[in-house]
């Protein structure tokens, strides 16, 4: 090390050392010298000044992380800015610290991408010798599905893809890679993925309730005390009039995020759906998303669709398909115990990001003085149940006489409704009290604001559980 002979402060970069730690600089202060002309044996002060940049651990990773050591590929699809780069970089980082051989490519990159569409031999050369190769953006590719078979087939690599539209919608990657590969889905930031960000202490409060045990909430729990709940409400409310996306929650102030939330919004609009899919105009398209942003959580009303966006019945089948496959919304089946029913009736919709809903609205005033509150929630409990390991689709209840149910799952050939009441009350609607009785159900689930109780009705269980706790 050259020995500084008189006070400075300078830069020094040690390539991988600080890419690892996220080392910016070293300021190196006075190392005097002896009277032999030597350093002096003195201690030595150093400032490390990091990065400011931290890795927000996400979910997915535990599902994700059994399935890296097997032979299967694993794609990992989902919206735009949703985090999928940063994740697949993390698994990058974290089979390179166990000795794997890993390369990281993108097919933003026009070279890459134009050697695997043009030249797949001389692509399958150059990177034949690693254990994993990481494709992002893998949306890009034409006949992506058709080749990556081919490479998978004749190579001992490990291939990990991104997407960020459905690889089936126009890929068709699922039809080429049958029993070839694990399909993840990795969508904007749960609650508890932001509360590990904006409020540490309240997510290792929250993180000790098991959420994939959701359906056998202990019926022994205390719950928290009333500060906790208060915390965790007013941190849930925030989070659902600005959604997930990370560059969202990162965000300074909520001046900031209301604009990134729109730069995201016409993103999805006009470079996802309208580049990629080649239409010619985005304008139906926008249209029919502020309409359905003003109908969550309710029956889909084909005609009247269809009027407001100005589209015939095949293209508002199209347009809501598109919708659907670029991760904006989700459609809801209706339950039906006659399965035949349930593919013919309408369904409903939610979005995937409350966020992009509100922005689309133009409303992000505070939930105490809205309309759509009970919305709302309603569809932040469909996000919440939907990304659960539940083992089943989530769909809801509706009868001819309006007697309607939320949420209904099929477990273990047990049929459990859920109900979303944000309130600190006990509320049962006459319809949870129906739907009881039609199906014999021995569990029903209320989500609440604060109120957590359990108590039979007739052999039935109900459990009232704060939606804040999942």
């Amino acid at each position: 090390m050259t020995v500084l002979t008189k006070k400075v402060e300078t830069t020094f970069i040690f390539g991988i050392l600080c890419g690892k730690l996220n080392i910016k600089k070293v300021n190196f202060l006075q190392i005097p010298l002896d009277k032999d002309n030597k350093p002096a044996k003195i201690k030595v002060r150093l400032k490390i000044t990091l990065l400011k940049f931290m890795y927000i651990h996400r979910e997915l990773e535990k599902r994700i992380l059994p399935f890296l050591n097997r032979r299967e590929a694993i794609s990992i699809i989902g919206p735009r800015q949703a985090g999928k780069t940063t994740l697949l970089k993390y698994l990058s980082e974290k089979l390179e610290s166990e000795n794997k051989k890993v390369k990281f490519i993108t097919f933003e990159n026009r070279e890459d991408l134009s050697l695997f569409q043009d030249s797949i031999d001389d692509f399958k050369a150059l990177y034949a010798n690693y254990d994993y190769l990481i494709i992002d953006e893998f949306q890009y590719a034409r006949d992506g599905g058709q080749k990556l078979k081919y490479l998978y087939d004749t190579t001992n690599v490990k291939y990990i893809i991104s997407g960020s539209s459905s690889l089936d919608l126009i890929f068709q990657t699922g039809k080429y890679m049958v029993g070839r590969m694990i399909d993840f889905e990795l969508r904007p930031f749960s609650f508890r993925e932001y509360l590990s960000y904006i409020d540490k202490d309240l997510f290792i409060l929250v993180n000790k309730i098991d959420k994939n045990n959701f359906v056998n909430f202990p019926s022994d729990s205390n719950g928290f005390s009333k500060e906790i709940n208060r915390r965790l409400n007013r941190k849930l409310e925030n989070f659902v009039l600005y959604g997930g996306y990370p560059a969202v929650i990162l965000s300074k102030n909520n001046d900031e995020r209301i604009e990134i939330i729109k730069n995201i919004l016409q993103k999805y609009l006009l470079r996802d759906i309208k580049g990629l899919l080649n239409l010619a105009t985005d304008e139906e398209l926008i249209k029919l998303a502020k309409f359905l942003s003003t109908q969550i959580g309710n029956i889909v009303k084909y005609e009247e669709l269809a009027t407001a966006a100005d589209l015939t019945y095949a293209q508002l089948l199209k347009h809501l398909n598109i919708l659907k496959n670029t991760f904006i919304i989700n459609l809801v089946k209706p339950f039906f115990t006659n399965k035949r029913r349930e593919l013919v009736k309408r369904p409903k919709c939610y979005f995937l990001d409350l966020g992009l809903r509100n922005s689309l609205i133009n409303d992000f005033r505070p939930l105490k003085i809205r309309s759509d509150t009970g919305a709302m929630m309603e569809n932040y409990a469909y996000n919440m149940i939907n990304s659960l390991n539940i083992g089943s689709e989530l769909k809801f209840w509706r009868t001819k006489s309006m007697a309607e149910v939320d949420f209904v799952i099929e477990k273990n050939q047990k049929i459990i409704p859920i109900e979303v009441k944000y309130s600190s009350k006990r509320i049962i609607g006459k319809s949870f009290y129906s739907f009881l009785e039609k199906y014999n159900s021995e569990v029903g689930i209320i989500l609440t604001k604060d109120y957590l109780a359990e108590e039979k009705i007739k052999k039935a269980t109900i459990k009232f559980i704060p939606l804040s706790y999942f």
